[in-house]
Formats: C-alpha cells, sequence, structure tokens
C-alpha cells in the first residue's frame, strides 16, 4: 500500500505494520496527479489538482496523522496486478482509516442556520417515520417548511456529481469517520451529524451510516443504493461494489456489462438471499421473459424499502449455480389459483416491502424445456398475495431457471409450446390437486401442458382424481410423425405395458394403436371421454399452434336415462307402423 508523506509530500511503501493515515474521496478531474507524476515532485506540483494533495495532507497532519491516501495517486495503474489488488481491497483501505475528507468541489456551503434548520427537521422527520412504524401508522404529512428544506437540499448538495459517482458510494459507506467539505475546503459537518440527510440523498439506511453492519441490509436494497449512480467504464459499476457485498474477483477490463453478471453469481454463491432476484425491468423493456439476473443497478431503484418478512411463508429450498442456470431444489411452487390460470408457477424471493409487510415477494416463472424456467413479465413487482395463493405444492424434483438473458430466450419459451398438447377438465368433477404427470419434467402441470420443445417425438401420462374418490383416470398421448395418439382409461384399468418408465414414443405409439376402444372410459359413475381440438396458445398477437384434448364427463345414470329414453322412443315407433300396417 503506498502512501503520501504529509510532510514530505512524497510516496512510501507500506507491505504490513502500515500507519494511520487519512483518505481522500473526491471526484476526478482531466489533470489529476498520478502515480508517475508523483516520482518527479516538481511536475507534480506544477499540475493544477496538486492543491488537492497538498489540502488533503495539512487537514490530515491537523489531526495529528503523518499519512494519507488518495486514489489518483496512490495506485500504479500500469500494473494491472497493484490496480486489482487496490480495487478489491478499496473498502478495507477506507474502512481502516482514520479519517476520512470528502471534497464537494461543485457545493457552496450552506448558512451556519439553514445547515441547523435542515439538520433539525431531517432528523426529526425520522423520529417521527420510526415511532410510526412502531405503532403500525404512516407519518404525519411533510410541513411546508419541511418541503422547501428538502428541495433546497435536492436542488443545492444532492446534484453534486459526488452523489452520483459509482466509486464514492463504497466510500461513503465504509469510513467511521467523514468531514465533509466544501469547493473551498470549509468543513460543514461530519458523517455522525448528517446521517439523516444523507440518507435522504442517497438511499443508504441510516443505521449504516451510524456504523451498523452491512450483513442487517438486504443484498436487493443494498443494490437499489447504486441505482441512480453511474461510472467512466462500463465494468466498473460492478467493480465498485464488491466491498459492499463483501466479494473478490479478477477485473477483466473489456467484459463490459459481464462485469456486473460475474458479480450477481458471487453474490449468490456467498449468500442466501434471494432479494438478488427483486429487481424489475424498465418501462421501456418490452421483452415478456428473462434470465433471473438483472442487467445493472438501475433495475434495483424499486427495492429500496426491502426487508426481511416478519414470519416466513412457505420457507426451504435451496438452490446453486449450474451451466443450466440456478438449479433450485424445493423453491419453485404451483399456484393453485384459479384454474387455466397462466404463468403460476413461482419462486418466493423471503423479502418485503417495508410498508407492506405481509406481501412477500416473488418472481413469477413460466416452463420452457425440460425443468427449465425463464422469469415471466419482469416488469412488476410480483407478491404472493398477487398470485392467489397461501399455500402451495412444491415442485419436488430440481429444477433450473435462466439466469442470464439472451437474444434468442424469448423465441425459445413461445416456441417451446409449438404443437404442445394441453388438457382441459371440469374442475367440479376432478380435483385439480391431485395432477400428476410423467414425464414430470416435460410438463406444464399447473396448466396440464405436455410442452413440446421442438421436438418431433415425445409422449406423456397425465392423471387425475376424481373429487372425493380415491380412483381416477389417466391420459396417455404421443406425438410421432406429425401424428397424434392419445387414449383415456381409469386408474385400474391403465394397460400394464403403459405403466413401464423407460418408454420410447415409439412403444408408446405401438401400444395405442393396438387399443379398439381408448376415447372413453367409465369411472365413479361417470363416462368420461376425450376429443381433441386445434388450439392457439400463444400471447400478444403471437401464434403458437397447439392440440386441446378436452375431457366430457357425463354422469352414468344421467346417460342410462337418456339411452332408455332413445330406446323407448323406438319401440313406440315400432308399433305405431304396426298398428298402421
Amino acid at each position: 500500500m503506498w502512501l503520501i508523506n504529509c510532510q514530505s509530500l512524497h510516496l512510501e511503501e507500506f507491505v504490513k505494520d502500515v500507519p494511520a493515515y487519512a483518505i481522500l474521496s473526491h471526484t476526478w478531474d482531466e489533470k489529476e496527479v498520478t502515480f508517475n507524476d508523483m516520482s518527479d515532485p516538481e511536475k507534480a506540483e506544477n499540475k493544477e489538482e496538486f492543491k488537492k494533495i497538498r489540502v488533503t495532507c495539512r487537514k490530515a497532519l491537523e489531526q495529528d496523522l503523518k499519512y494519507a491516501w488518495i486514489d489518483t495517486c496512490c495506485i500504479d495503474k500500469s500494473s494491472s496486478a497493484e490496480l486489482s489488488e487496490a480495487i478489491n481491497s478499496m473498502f478495507a483501505w477506507y474502512k481502516k482509516a482514520a479519517i476520512c475528507f470528502v471534497w464537494l468541489s461543485d457545493f457552496t456551503s450552506f448558512p451556519n442556520e439553514t445547515l441547523a434548520e435542515i439538520i433539525a427537521s431531517f432528523d426529526a422527520r425520522e423520529e417521527l417515520e420510526a415511532q410510526a412504524e412502531g405503532l403500525y401508522q404512516d407519518p404525519p404529512h411533510l410541513t411546508g417548511t419541511e418541503i422547501d428544506l428538502r428541495n433546497t437540499v435536492r436542488k443545492n448538495l444532492q446534484s453534486c456529481k459526488w452523489f452520483s459517482r459509482g466509486w464514492t458510494l463504497q466510500e461513503l459507506i465504509a469510513p467511521s469517520r467523514i468531514n465533509f467539505y466544501d469547493k473551498d475546503w470549509n468543513c460543514f459537518g461530519s458523517k455522525l451529524q448528517l446521517a439523516s440527510v444523507l440518507s435522504f440523498i442517497t438511499g443508504v439506511d441510516t443505521s449504516v451510516l451510524k456504523g451498523g453492519s452491512l450483513d442487517e441490509i438486504l443484498v436487493g436494497r443494498r443494490m437499489s443504493w447504486a441505482s441512480n449512480r453511474t461510472t467512466t467504464r462500463v465494468e466498473d459499476i460492478a467493480y465498485c461494489l464488491l466491498g459492499i457485498f463483501d466479494i473478490n474477483m479478477p477485473l477483466l477490463y473489456g467484459e463490459g456489462k459481464k462485469a456486473f453478471t460475474r458479480l450477481q453469481e458471487e453474490i449468490i454463491r456467498s449468500s442466501h438471499d434471494l432479494s438478488i432476484f427483486a429487481w424489475k425491468a424498465d418501462v421501456n423493456d418490452t421483452r415478456r421473459f428473462r434470465g433471473l439476473m438483472a442487467n445493472s443497478p438501475a433495475e434495483f431503484k424499486g427495492c429500496q424499502r426491502l426487508v426481511r418478512p416478519s414470519f416466513e411463508w412457505n420457507n426451504g429450498g435451496e438452490y446453486g449455480l449450474t451451466s443450466r442456470g440456478l438449479r433450485t431444489d424445493g423453491l419453485i411452487r404451483i399456484g393453485r389459483g384459479e384454474a387455466g390460470e397462466a404463468g403460476s408457477y413461482f419462486m418466493s424471493l423471503g423479502c418485503v416491502d417495508e410498508r407492506q409487510k405481509k406481501l412477500i415477494l416473488a418472481v413469477s416463472l413460466r416452463q420452457y424445456g425440460s425443468g427449465l424456467f425463464a422469469r415471466r413479465k419482469p416488469w412488476p413487482m410480483t407478491t404472493v398475495f398477487d398470485l392467489n395463493v397461501y399455500s402451495a405444492a412444491k415442485l419436488t424434483r430440481p429444477q433450473y431457471i435462466c439466469c442470464k438473458d439472451s437474444p434468442c430466450l424469448e423465441d425459445t419459451v413461445l416456441n417451446s409450446r409449438i404443437n404442445a398438447i394441453q388438457i382441459r377438465f371440469s374442475d367440479d368433477i376432478f380435483d385439480n390437486d391431485s395432477v400428476s404427470a410423467f414425464p414430470q419434467a416435460d410438463w406444464d402441470l399447473r396448466n396440464s401442458i405436455l410442452l413440446s420443445f421442438q421436438r418431433p417425438y415425445y409422449w406423456g401420462m397425465w392423471k387425475v382424481k376424481v373429487k372425493d374418490q380415491n380412483d381416477g383416470i389417466s391420459i396417455v398421448c404421443v406425438r410421432s410423425s406429425g401424428w397424434l395418439l392419445y387414449g383415456i382409461f381409469a386408474s385400474d384399468k391403465l394397460p400394464s405395458a403403459l405403466t413401464r418408465d423407460d418408454l420410447l414414443p415409439s412403444h408408446v405409439e405401438d401400444i395405442l394403436q393396438r387399443l379398439p376402444n381408448r376415447t372413453s372410459t367409465e369411472c365413479s359413475g361417470f363416462v368420461h371421454t376425450i376429443k381433441d381440438v386445434r388450439i392457439d396458445l400463444g400471447e400478444t398477437g403471437v401464434e403458437i399452434p397447439a392440440t386441446l384434448l378436452q375431457i366430457d364427463s357425463t354422469e352414468t345414470k344421467r346417460l342410462r336415462k337418456s339411452r332408455s329414453g332413445i330406446k323407448l322412443k323406438r319401440v313406440q315407433g315400432f308399433f305405431k307402423k304396426t298398428k298402421s300396417m
């Protein structure tokens, strides 16, 4: 670690036993003093920006500190190894500093009376909100004076470039002691004194600014702090957040937006915090399907109020990253809302908006491959309540959710249903919760759709029980060479050849062709018949041809009466003809 000797203004390197030092947080200009410049004192001192180095060292000496660190001139950026070490260590270096000086080069301090009024107003409002939250009430509305003071802060302080830069976020959070200076190096307050004002400007929790643990703050909420910040290089919007999430990873300048994807992957590997998936897409993003990972911190803008719920809803399950996506075990649920409701697969994120603590957030999913899912409708914040369920069945086998966006994802999801087979039945007769299918990974169970995944040959078996009965029906269907064969069977009449788990589509086709009567069956006082109809499974103007297998169920008694009536009419007609003869 290189430090500036505050008396000689020369650089000194420390490998261990690093002395106490002050640290500067600022925004860069075009003519900054670099590491190489510091080797030539005369050249360095001739630069206009050397003034900030000189003032920083003077301020450090006033704090009885002999050394200072400034990012512009204390990192040898010509060495990729040193640069990588510095960026991965930056948060720790700011945290270990005895004091941090924040210099706002584009801010003129408020008059003392105005500043005192601003601090008192923000502190009082924060206390009011805390009291209201404890009583489960809304805080009183802002007064006219409070509104004016907030507008003053927005116009003068919040507009400073320092509050919009990505790197300065960790420089605000990490140090325990910070003094803020205006453009003329007049100190106008410490981080502790200005905590409530800084929280209003940055979104960072006051508790964190006062030294509270970052681990208590959900990942999605921490991401929201960077949602309005920018960096000069695309990769730096990820690298500037490493310390906030306690992540170390190699720097690969030139990788572009992949850097933020890598950051999310590292966070997923190191924590069990599903709020990292609580982002929502921009309103201008019209894609209907996305991967689980956000494109940038900007998509976490709506996560500023995320907290853990006061109770756990359907908790349990594990997840991990694989080459196929996020492997989940027990996390994906099947919503049991209205029959025929699409998109009822979802994953609870274990977090809530602090203003609506009972509405646990979730992401809606759409199955598009064998055990594969994509995020559906990534614009709104979906909740478990929105899905009209308070409990839901788990998918018992491991499933995979697509993590990364790709240009072909939307087409892949939509095309997975071309020539699919959907089964429709009566909720009045059958128990919707008893539906099961094989192979399970090939079925959209919630909507009873056997997905095609653009395969020319596939088969499936679907089962359901009659309400309040132990028996039910099974449907076996196979698509082969463009043809569709299917059969309906009472559970106790299912051909034993169809119960094997090693069947291929050709085997199923051969078995069904040998069965003379496979379009109707009798079970639990009903006669169930099946017929096929062409349907469209498309959305928003996209046509997706598929086949519907419609189950019609008629009570046996009613059918017998109908048949008896037909026979009676035939007999009466016969006697009429005999009499006339």
